[in-house]
């Protein structure tokens, strides 16, 4: 692989006597790895070995086609950078005296780090997801969904929005826009979009984002700040700045082993030490001088009968829940944290609550792709098992056959995991899986 000069410039001085050895890691073949959902448990995946530091990530001896694996949109598992899972180990430790965290994930999409905190939270607390540009959001929404818990919001807010939230948050994690070294490898167009000012660039910005979400994190909670590169404008000195000038004390108390590098600052994962692509993560506490926000405690409105008789329809633990209702829509959100999202709802742009559980108008009732999904979803509910064509059909958005199966709103599952919706009628069959999620592949 030919990389930009000036690069190569730098990682030698960097690396010093271990550039060589750093350059042959960069050009080898890239490590495939996922992640797989805690509470929709599949069999691992042949020929697949265990990530270290992640309790639920492999590495695959090979890249499958997950695109035409209907278990990968049934959110059984998510395709994740093995470095960057070291979030878990963090996480855990930030946690682990706080029963009920609120969470934002403040640079969350595509959704890979989300759906690990929603996995470690395993329905407790709530995650606040966002992502500021709307195309990327809209990937959040359904990668979040497709995981099936309810204790999330996701908006779409610059990082100086959440001032307007005051210190709310236990722990924010900010995986930083960055220059993006460790992507070379997967991508080599990305390197050229590489240069010493976007290096500069993207420093300045991090500040910025730091600077902006600090005033958004409680006293004494955690910050959580990674990004792909290898630079230490962008990482060490991220980190300092935050300890020498806003008083954080640095938590990086977990054992660096399998390859992980300990700095001064944090943890770094390089292609020639570790099984990943390049990475970098610390954790950081915040000076406990002042008050935490208190919210205002706010009853659930009283919902009509017919959001009420759905939830009761379609989940396990309806009692936990409260029905939320916009423009005909039908939102699924933990009862417990209503204060919060009637506080957020004044603060920021929220665009999704909870699950989505389909379109309500008058009597009719059209279940949503979310609530095929989610995870305390009851099992009584009509479905019907497919083989491996008829679910790619499905997922294609085509016509399907399913001979024999009683009419009504039927879920179709793929080795017992659901995908989504069909209404059977008494001649043909209607598809309602999400036209903007099908898959185009064949």
């Amino acid at each position: 692989m030919k990389w930009p000069e000036e690069f190569l410039i730098r990682m030698q001085h960097y690396f010093g006597d271990d550039y060589e050895t750093f350059l042959n890691g960069l050009s080898t073949e890239t490590p495939v790895s996922i992640r797989m959902n805690n509470r929709k448990q599949i069999p691992v995946k042949e020929n697949s070995s265990p990530i270290p530091w992640s309790k639920e990530g492999y590495y695959l001896d090979k890249r499958p086609s997950f695109t035409i694996d209907p278990l990968f949109h049934a959110g059984c598992y998510y395709v994740q950078e093995a470095g960057s899972q070291f979030l878990e180990q963090l996480f855990q430790l930030a946690i682990k005296d706080i029963p009920d965290p609120v969470v934002l994930d403040l640079c969350a999409a595509p959704g890979g780090k989300s759906t690990h905190l929603l996995s470690i939270m395993n329905g407790n607390g709530l995650l606040v997801s966002n992502e500021v540009i709307p195309s990327r959001n809209k990937v959040l929404q359904q990668n979040i969904a497709k995981w099936g818990f309810a204790n999330t919001i996701v908006t779409q807010n610059d990082s100086k929005d959440f001032n307007k939230a005051g210190e709310l948050f236990d722990v924010i994690v900010v995986d930083a826009p960055c220059s993006g070294e460790g992507l070379f490898r997967r991508d080599p167009e990305a390197s050229n979009e590489w240069s010493v000012a976007a290096v500069g660039n993207c420093s300045v910005r991090q500040n910025e984002i730091l600077d902006n979400v600090h005033k958004a994190l409680r006293p004494g909670g955690y910050l959580i700040y990674s990004t792909c590169t290898f630079e230490s404008v962008e990482n060490e000195d991220q980190i300092n700045n935050l300890v020498a000038n806003l008083g954080y004390e640095l938590c990086n108390n977990v054992n660096a082993e399998n390859g992980v590098k300990k700095s001064n600052a944090g943890y770094h994962f390089y292609p020639h030490t570790t099984k990943s692509e390049g990475f970098f993560i610390s954790m950081l506490k915040k000076p406990d001088e002042s008050h935490h926000i208190r919210i205002k405690e706010e009853k659930p409105k009283n919902s009509d009968r017919q959001s009420t008789n759905v939830l009761s329809e379609y989940f396990l633990n309806p009692e936990e829940l409260v029905s939320i209702v916009k423009d005909d829509r039908l939102y699924a959100f933990p009862k417990k944290h209503y204060s919060i999202f009637n506080y957020l709802m004044k603060k920021l742009f929220i665009r999704q609550t909870g699950i989505f559980v389909g379109n309500q108008k008058e009597k009719n009732f059209i279940p949503s792709e979310e609530l095929a999904l989610a995870i305390d979803l009851r099992k009584v509910i009509a479905s019907v098992d497919v083989d491996l064509e008829t679910a790619l059909n499905y997922l294609r958005c085509e016509n399907i056959s399913l001979p024999g199966v009683a009419t009504g709103w039927t879920i179709i599952k793929y080795q017992n995991f659901p995908l989504g919706w069909v209404k059977v009628l008494d001649r043909r069959v209607n598809n309602y899986f999400p036209k903007e999620w099908r898959i185009l592949k064949k």
